[in-house]
């Protein structure tokens, strides 16, 4: 994580000509910058025994998700409040081909298979409504490590809860539990949401300040929508363009992924078997399966987490392959198999003012 990467320039609030943030406010900025939810559908989860690579030894278990998976509702799966007792997660080793970018390794067939499984599955979803004036409302839980300094973390659970205007996901409204943390973090939030609406309107829509009608007119053609994707995120000197592209797409899966069309939302899963870098994994939460997408780059690996019973993604982790940081587990809560620096699993839904959930 630096100062340029898109987690940090893709904040709505900060007013023009603020100062460089503290490593501290970095930290928070980017746990802030997670969340989403799952439809439900009426019927039962897919096993991905189809198209995953079982877990055997050849398959080394790098990563856990973090998030209670409850079955109910429609019988579709409803994130709730962590309430689990084991989180456990098998994933690919990385290949040793190397992909289009050299820089990265070639994207293994699993996770292209992975990816057309949940493309078909996408289009058989229903669109969701999304009648003029109303907000999105996303309810995030998620454990993230709060560093203490030393290279050393201890994971903590993160509860959060923020309201959008969908013209721009502008963040109009964020909760840290009962904290309003406009209120306690930021003097001139009336002034920063103004500021974030006039670079809206200078710079028009882009994947960082997506709109409904910028998501309505994304070419659905795998290849085109690639390299409009690819040409809509900054150079970045540190992470490779696919790195900084999947990174900015958990982004807009946290804030847009209710107001992807069926069609859309089956494009960008089929648009992403062209990347470099990517695998596939699968992350158990008690009982319940979740399909993981991670692009690797270098010793930083990003997750999206999608729902194979609706293609919807539903959370995203962030996974630090290194020796320079240590973490330390949670002092309650579910056992993690191992713990990873940042997991957050989201429910969105749309409501018609800051007031409502």
């Amino acid at each position: 994580m630096t100062r340029t990467d898109p987690d940090l320039t893709a904040v709505r609030d900060l007013p023009v000509g603020a100062p460089e943030p503290s490593d501290e406010s970095v930290a928070r900025t980017w746990y802030l910058l997670n969340a989403r939810q799952t439809a439900t559908r009426g019927r039962a989860p897919r096993r991905l025994a189809r198209w995953l690579v079982p877990v055997t030894a050849g398959l080394v278990v790098t990563a856990v998700a973090l998030g209670a998976v409850t079955l109910g509702g429609l019988g579709g799966h409803r994130f709730a409040t962590p309430n689990i007792a084991l989180v456990k997660a098998s994933h690919q080793p990385l290949p040793t081909a190397r992909g289009t970018n050299p820089a990265l390794s070639r994207t293994t067939s699993e996770a292209i298979a992975a990816l057309e499984e949940l493309a078909r599955t996408a289009e058989r979803a229903s669109a969701v409504d999304l009648p003029p004036g109303r907000l999105v409302h996303v309810l995030t839980e998620g454990w993230g490590a709060a560093l203490s300094g030393g290279g050393t973390g201890t994971v903590r659970f993160q509860p959060r809860e923020i309201w959008l205007d969908p013209q721009g996901m502008i963040a109009l409204k964020l909760l840290n539990g009962d904290e309003n943390m406009f209120e306690s973090m930021f003097a001139n939030h009336e002034g920063n949401m103004e500021h974030a609406r006039s670079f809206l309107r200078d710079n028009g829509p882009s994947i960082e300040f997506p709109t409904p009608q910028w998501l309505a007119q994304l070419p659905t053609d795998p290849q085109p929508l690639l390299a409009l994707l690819r040409a809509d995120v900054e150079d970045n000197e540190t992470w490779t363009k696919d790195h900084v592209l999947w990174d900015a797409m958990a982004g807009l899966y946290h804030d847009c992924d209710i107001l992807l069309s069926p069609r859309l939302r089956a494009a960008l899963l089929r648009a992403f078997q062209g990347m470099d870098g990517l695998t596939v994994g699968k992350v158990m939460i008690d009982d319940s399966e979740l399909v993981a997408i991670r692009q690797t780059d270098g010793d930083s690996a990003d997750e999206i987490l999608f729902d194979p019973v609706t293609a919807w993604a539903v959370g995203r982790r962030d996974i630090d392959l290194g020796d320079d940081l240590t973490l330390l587990p949670p002092r309650s809560g579910p056992k993690f198999d191992p713990l990873v620096s940042y997991h957050a699993t989201w429910r969105q839904s749309i409501v018609d003012s800051v007031d409502e959930r």
